[in-house]
């Protein structure tokens, strides 16, 4: 698999709201903005826009670095961040993997042990009959016969499998499953009932959901992140719009969600932007710019 462990790994970082406890944000201070890519950065068509792309460009001049924190494995996120002059690093797999985006490369991965996978994948089957389950190791997405209700056009390597536990035999960054005629938040609240201290799930807005391990999120990465960059985690904005983005919204100092999130994440949102339709997160990076200190 690609990439080596984190010193210490990101298990263990609560995804409390840390800025609750600190004074409130200034603009003008802001030095990372931690941004979903889908439904967020990403216009519906799932490309960045002129605006954005020119946005990112002047924040980043400006010293803000803009990170994407997605749950797309790193394949899928190369050429959409080179496009955006995202950077200098990113957060892919929902946290379990921080990559280097200038030089396209994984540089740490927290991975679910082989065991602790396979046991998910037991747990997953007796709490929902039926159940298709898919895993990625950051190298293939393998999955289950009747996963893919369609054909697929993935960067990642994809193989089908009749049973997804001998591909889980080396551990996986993250599992994946989905069952006919059941929506992903209510296999949410089955799966997360049955799998408890064992497994996290979450949703991206796919019709499937995504298993990882206890401890692992896109807050725990950030917070990373932020030891990487030798930024202050009270100088940071995060932006999400759905189930997988609530533990960075709920960490971050400042948060804030696109118009078009889903009803929880507008809930636990400090401000809500304009939708991805409207160029949502290209309008807060303008309005960071401008805030600036005059020379900064």
């Amino acid at each position: 698999m690609a990439g080596g462990s984190f010193d210490g790994g990101l298990r263990g970082v609560a995804p409390a709201r840390r800025g609750a406890a600190w004074a409130p944000i200034n603009l003008g201070r802001v030095s990372l903005v931690a941004t979903d890519m889908d439904g967020t950065l990403l216009d519906p068509s799932g490309e960045v826009s002129p605006r954005t792309v020119a946005a990112v460009a002047a924040a980043r001049d400006a010293g803000i670095h803009v990170i994407p924190v997605t749950g797309r494995p790193p394949q899928a996120l190369w050429r959409l961040a080179e496009v955006a002059g995202l950077g200098p690093l990113g957060v892919c797999a929902n946290g379990a993997a921080i990559v280097d985006l200038e030089r396209q490369s994984v540089i740490a991965v927290d991975e679910i042990p082989s065991d602790i996978a396979t046991h998910l994948v037991d747990l997953a089957r007796e709490a929902v009959p039926g159940i298709r389950m898919a895993a990625d190791d950051l190298d293939c997405f393998s999955y289950e016969v009747g996963f893919f209700e369609s054909p697929v056009d993935w960067q990642e390597k994809l193989v089908e499998v009749p049973d997804i536990r001998p591909a889980v035999k080396l551990g996986c960054t993250k599992l994946s499953a989905r069952a006919s005629g059941t929506t992903a938040p209510r296999l949410i609240d089955l799966l997360q009932e049955a799998i408890g201290g064992v497994g996290h799930v979450t949703s991206s807005g796919l019709d499937w959901v995504d298993i990882g391990a206890p401890g692992i999120s896109k807050a725990a990465a950030v917070d990373r992140v932020c030891d990487l960059l030798g930024v202050s985690p009270s100088d940071v904005v995060a932006i999400g719009d759905n189930h997988n983005d609530l533990s960075l919204l709920s960490w971050a100092a400042l948060s804030m969600a696109p118009a078009n999130a889903i009803p929880e994440v507008i809930a636990i949102a400090d401000r809500v932007l304009p939708a991805n339709t409207d160029h949502g997160v290209a309008a807060l990076l303008e309005e960071l710019i401008a805030t600036r200190p005059t020379g900064g």
